[in-house]
């Protein structure tokens, strides 16, 4: 028998994956070496499921909050909850020789398996698909600052469309200036208008309206000079400006974790469908297991521990129900006895108070007895007296 129990010994390995198989070492000594492999099988898949949590959520974690301690704590503390939760969902499903009974076990453990595969999915598929992710959120980040320098360049080209209709206007005038001249020139010369060659009365007059339209374009050229330098201090603030608006605005762009989870829903549905059906098939796989695998020896034994567990229960909630009865038992006798009792003496105190009554109904009529045979010889007395006086 101890070479029997050596030879079933449990190594530090093995005995670790069947505690996170939630089996009972204890008893698997008694069982084929098969289901020791069965349920290491179990205990290894959930292991490597909360590891796997472990180094996702750290992930997650880092990404939003760029701490590599914050990190490393809360990634732990990720994967011991959902290894817990594997842990859970298997030990709680009992094997059974009914496979309708067991589905029904296991349909909402299923559920939750499923739950718990999407949501520890989500992190990998932010680490895997990174770089794609990366070039989304530099490619959206060129798309608002391409909004910002359309922005910029309307604004430059109202300033600009500006400056083009005051040197048109400007020119229209230098237009009206030089053919002024040449006509004063041409009259003077006498090559044109009255032919008279010499400053004559035309000539003056011709020479006068040049020189009047001269001083309109010079103070006209001025303000449009002036306002072209206004308007060009305006054109190199929006420049300046829009400077430091790219700058704010890539300094503003976030960079955590919801966008990185809206730019993973910008990427092909295929291969983050592949990645999640991956991971559900890796989380449900110890429920799977246990469901597919047959009724074994360590689950008779189970059962019979339990059956003796809940018989045993059984016997001694029903021997506390019979000490409680045996007690209420004696009590009610007890009870029955001081109540016989107290009337036994209710009886004997009834009779000496009746005994007392009599007594006194006879001592009372005795009195009456007295009284009326004194009357009685008193009225015979005062009979006998009035007849001796007759």
């Amino acid at each position: 028998m101890n070479d029997h129990n050596e030879a079933r010994e449990i190594g530090p390995v093995l005995r670790c994956f069947l505690f996170c198989a939630a089996a009972d070492p204890d008893l698997l000594r008694d069982c084929p070496k098969s289901e020791h492999h069965k349920y290491a099988g179990v205990g290894a898949t959930v292991f490597f499921t909360g590891l796997l949590a472990c180094f996702s959520g750290g992930y997650a974690i880092f990404t939003a909050f760029d701490s590599f301690w914050l990190s490393i704590a809360l990634g732990l503390f990720w994967g011991a909850l959902v290894f817990n939760l594997d842990r859970f969902l298997v030990s709680t499903m009992k094997k059974s020789r009914n496979k309708t009974k067991e589905l029904i076990q296991i349909l909402p453990r299923l559920i939750l398996s499923i739950l718990l595969a999407i949501v520890i999915s989500v992190p990998l598929e932010l680490k895997i698909f990174e770089e794609e992710i990366n070039e989304k959120m530099f490619y959206s980040e060129a798309q608002k600052v391409d909004q910002l320098d359309s922005l910029y360049s309307l604004r430059l080209q109202s300033r600009q469309s500006w400056i083009s209709e005051i040197r048109a206007r400007l020119d229209i005038k230098q237009e009206n200036r030089d053919q002024l001249y040449k006509e004063y020139i041409c009259e003077c010369d006498g090559t044109c208008g009255s032919g008279a060659k010499g400053r004559g009365t035309e000539c003056e007059r011709k020479e006068k309206r040049y020189l009047q339209i001269e001083e309109e374009f010079k103070q006209d050229k001025l303000e449009a000079e002036s306002e072209i330098g206004e308007i060009n201090k305006m054109k190199a603030y929006l420049a300046s400006q829009n400077t430091e608006e790219r700058e704010d605005l890539r300094a503003s762009i976030a960079d955590g974790l919801l966008v990185r989870i809206r730019a993973l829903d910008d990427l092909p549905f295929g291969p983050q469908i592949a990645i999640i059906l991956l991971l559900i098939s890796i989380e449900v796989a110890p429920i799977l297991v246990k469901l597919l695998a047959p009724y074994g020896p360590y689950d008779h034994l189970l059962k019979t521990v339990e059956y003796d567990f809940e018989i045993n229960e059984i016997t001694s909630i029903n021997m506390r129900n019979q000490q409680l009865n045996n007690k209420l038992t004696v009590m009610a006798a007890i009870e029955q006895s001081k109540i016989e009792q107290e009337l036994i003496n209710n009886e004997g105190a009834m009779n000496l108070i009746g005994e007392a009554h009599l007594e006194l109904v006879r001592d009372q009529l005795k009195i009456w007895l007295d009284q009326e045979k004194r009357k009685l010889r008193e009225g015979s007395e005062t009979d006998d007296d009035s007849i001796i006086k007759v």
